[in-house]
């Protein structure tokens, strides 16, 4: 087991053993959270919300309301919504 060291400025310290096992580079973000246990668990977070849909096509139809809850209702196979 690697030992993670708290700064007197509150940063962790990762070992290299451990940044490079994981490919952190600097500015890498991790999700933090504290499990049943009372452990510290850190996850690589690969990507930002906003990578996800940044090359993501353009619309190119347009639905008003209406249509929607028409094709909603065609594929519940409801008459009523």
């Amino acid at each position: 087991m690697t030992t993670v060291t708290r700064t007197s400025k509150g940063q962790l310290t990762i070992p290299r053993q451990l940044r490079d096992a994981l490919a952190l580079v600097p500015g890498a973000k991790l999700q933090a959270s504290i499990d049943r246990h009372g452990r510290l668990v850190l996850v690589p977070s690969k990507y930002e919300p906003e990578d996800l849909i940044r090359h993501r096509p353009q619309v190119k139809r347009v639905m008003s309301v209406e249509d929607m809850d028409r094709a909603i209702a065609a594929a519940t196979g409801r008459a009523d919504a």
